[in-house]
């Protein structure tokens, strides 16, 4: 949640990210940091 205050970060939970979010304008390149339950998360969507 610090990271929120970051000029230019942008902070999503497993629950809320999407395509455009890990490639905005449909150009990927983002860096993402993923933790271990966030990927398990998403594994199970």
């Amino acid at each position: 949640r610090a990271a929120r205050n970051l000029a230019g970060v942008d902070v999503a939970t497993a629950g809320e990210v999407n395509a455009e979010d890990l490639a905005p304008g449909a150009h990927p390149g983002r860096l993402t940091l993923w933790t271990e339950s966030a990927v398990e998360e998403v594994a199970e969507r």
